[in-house]
């Protein structure tokens, strides 16, 4: 897997990253523990890929169990442990010592959390913080740094009924979350990313509050982690975005895709350049329109996206696209079967991409699911 991981890499560096090529999706050969929508995943530093909490549409609850997935037999093995307190639309983020953060979330009965968790790849376990985050906070961003320590920004809290400004940072050598500079604009549903020079950039999201419409937001800041403040970005992004995503390219820009604009996804996707700070429409649109979908970058340079929500078909989708970041178009891919927003995206590094979980909705009614689909990338 290394070995190959490391080709990709060389390839890439002798001729620019290349389109990728999927040989299409097949089913993964379980289901995970419960059927989960919106819960956190992350790659282990072992390889192998965690997905944990979400909510079950079945049981009518947020869940506390957890799958790793094993991208060698293709199979998703139960953990041991569960969740302290079950949560969706959570964060997970891989500290330097292997193990993970499980940051705040929505729960169904205590409404927006601000608890934290360390999960132990080692024993399979999950333990509670001591300490709390600052807020509640859900649909936030959580951002590793470039030392190890994890950025805390944004988010909803359901106490407040509003959106929030107020951003800390977990330090994994004290336990401790402190609290750093604010956003400039109060967000949620944004997308995050570290730049290659290790600041990270916040775009788009919405601002809410009760009683009142929420505005999709153009706007994005950047985080300077040695002053511990954000400031706006030069310009604003060519598309206000809510729920977009965004992701690191090889030359250090940032392709910023999806998301919903009022009552409709846009077509239309952009870059930012952190030199700059300033965004560009590309040339060629999106195959598909989706929201709240799932973006990951292939070892190639390229980047992936895959499943949301369209608002054209009314309906969740299994549609997903491949960027060429060298001749900056997207090409369509196999239609997945699992027709999901809010899903699991998982690639590992020898190029096999995983989809997992997420809701499912159609005509009014929705579930969530336990199935994941696998698709294995290939050179053109």
């Amino acid at each position: 897997m290394r070995l190959l991981a490391a080709v990709w890499a060389l390839l890439a560096a002798a001729v620019g990253p290349v389109a990728a090529q999927s040989v299409g999706w097949t089913k993964a050969a379980n289901t995970m523990s419960d059927p989960r929508w919106a819960a956190a995943s992350v790659l282990l530093a072992d390889g192998r890929g965690l997905i944990v909490g979400g909510y079950s549409y079945p049981a009518d609850r947020c869940v506390a169990s957890a799958d790793e997935f094993n991208p060698e037999t293709r199979r998703f093995i139960p953990c041991r442990g569960h969740l302290v307190v079950p949560r969706n639309f959570a964060s997970a983020s891989l500290l330097p010592d292997g193990k993970v953060l499980i940051a705040g979330g929505y729960n169904t009965v205590l409404g927006s959390l601000d608890t934290a968790e360390v999960f132990d790849p080692a024993t399979q376990t999950f333990t509670l913080l001591p300490g709390r985050l600052q807020t509640p906070r859900e649909l936030f961003t959580a951002t590793t740094l470039a030392d190890g320590r994890v950025l805390i920004a944004g988010g909803f809290n359901t106490h407040r009924g509003r959106t929030q400004a107020l951003a800390e940072v977990y330090d994994p050598q004290t336990q401790m979350l402190t609290p750093t500079g604010s956003l400039t604009q109060d967000r949620f549903g944004q997308a995050a990313v570290r730049l290659a020079d290790g600041r990270v950039l916040i775009a788009g999201g919405t601002h809410w509050f009760a009683r009142h419409p929420g505005v999709p937001l153009a706007s994005a800041e950047v985080y300077d982690s040695a002053t511990g403040k954000f400031h706006p970005t030069r310009s604003l992004m060519e598309v206000a975005r809510d729920r977009p995503t965004a992701s690191l390219l090889p030359d250090g820009t940032v392709l910023i895709a999806g998301g919903q604009n009022g009552a409709s996804e846009p077509a239309e996707a952009e870059r930012f350049d952190p030199k700059t700070e300033t965004f560009t429409l590309l040339p060629s649109p999106l195959t598909t329109p989706r929201m709240a979908h799932s973006a990951e970058g292939l070892p190639d340079g390229s980047v992936l996206l895959s499943g949301g929500w369209s608002t054209a078909l009314g309906a969740t989708t299994g549609s997903a696209e491949v960027y060429n970041p060298v001749a900056q178009t997207f090409t369509a891919l196999p239609v997945c079967p699992l027709n999901t927003h809010d899903q699991t995206l998982l690639v590992f590094p020898s190029g096999l991409a995983l989809v997992a979980g997420g809701k499912q909705a159609s005509a009014g009614a929705e579930t969530s699911l336990a199935t994941g689909y696998t698709t294995q990338f290939v050179r053109q």
